[in-house]
C-alpha cells in the first residue's frame, strides 16, 4: 500500500493536470478499485484532492511535507554554510542540486550577499542547467538523452543564445565536449557574457549532487578563479557531508 501511495504521488506531482483514477491505475499497472483505495487516504491525509467528480490532482498537504522535512535532511542541513561562502567569496551565483528524473531539485541556490534559497524543486529546463548537465553526465547516455526529452515536453527548449544546442542528443553531445577534469563549462549558453560551471560531488550514502558557480565572472582569469572556489567549496561540502553519513 506504501509503494502504491508513493508511486501515485510521483505521478500526479509529475502530471501535467489532473489525472482520472484510471489513468493512474494503467500507469501503476494496479487494478483501479486498489488506485481508488489510495487516493482516498491520500484525500482524507490532504496530499491529493479532486479538482473535478473524477480526477485528481496533488494538494498542499505535499507542500507542508517537504516544508517541514527539507531543513532535517543531510544534504540540506549541511551544506548551507559552505554554499553561501563560496558566492561571498567568488563574486557569483551558487547552487547544489541533486537530480530526480528530469527534474532539477536545488539544495541551494544563492547570489553574493545574498539569503540562500533553499529546496526548491523543478520550474527550470534541464538543457538550460549546468548542474543539471553535469550530473546528467555521469549517467549512461540513454538515460541523460531520455531526461532531456522528458524535460523537453514539460518545459518547452527554449534556445537564448545561438551557442545553446538545438536538441537533446546535440545538448549531451556538447555538454560531454565541454567537459574538462570533472568540470562542466557552458558559459553563454543561457545568458550572453555568462560563466557557467559545475562540478560533481560523490559521497557513498549521499545522493550524487552538484556544485555550480554561474553568472558575470569578476576575475579576469575566469578559469583559474572558477576552478579554485569550485574545487574548494566541493570539498568542503563532501567533508561536511561525511560527517553526517
Amino acid at each position: 500500500m506504501l509503494t502504491v501511495g508513493l508511486d501515485i504521488l510521483r505521478i500526479l506531482a509529475e502530471a501535467e493536470g489532473p489525472l482520472t483514477a484510471t489513468a493512474i491505475a494503467a500507469r501503476v499497472d494496479l487494478h483501479v478499485s486498489n488506485v481508488s483505495r489510495s487516493l482516498r487516504i491520500l484525500a482524507e491525509h490532504g496530499y491529493v484532492r479532486k479538482p473535478t467528480y473524477h480526477s485528481f490532482a496533488v494538494d498542499i498537504g505535499v507542500l507542508a511535507l517537504a516544508g517541514s522535512s527539507a531543513s532535517r535532511v543531510p544534504a540540506v542541513a549541511r551544506t548551507r554554510k559552505p554554499l553561501a561562502e563560496v558566492a561571498a567569496a567568488s563574486g557569483m551565483n551558487a547552487a547544489l542540486a541533486a537530480l530526480h528524473r528530469d527534474q532539477v531539485l536545488y539544495l541551494h541556490h544563492v547570489a553574493p550577499g545574498d539569503q540562500v534559497l533553499s529546496a526548491v524543486a523543478g520550474g527550470w529546463p534541464l538543457h538550460l542547467s549546468v548542474v543539471g548537465l553535469r550530473l546528467l553526465l555521469d549517467r549512461p547516455a540513454r538515460v541523460g538523452k531520455a531526461a532531456l526529452e522528458r524535460a523537453a515536453r514539460r518545459y518547452g527548449w527554449e534556445r537564448p543564445t545561438p551557442t545553446t544546442p538545438a536538441d537533446p542528443a546535440a545538448c549531451l553531445a556538447a555538454a560531454r565536449e565541454r567537459l574538462h577534469d570533472g568540470i562542466l563549462r557552458t558559459d553563454h549558453w543561457d545568458t550572453p557574457g555568462d560563466s557557467a560551471a559545475a562540478i560533481a560531488i560523490v559521497i557513498d550514502g549521499q545522493p550524487p549532487l552538484a556544485l555550480a558557480l554561474h553568472g558575470r565572472c569578476p576575475a579576469a582569469d575566469s578559469a583559474t578563479h572558477i576552478r579554485h572556489h569550485l574545487t574548494a567549496a566541493a570539498a568542503a561540502i563532501a567533508t561536511a557531508l561525511q560527517e553526517s553519513s
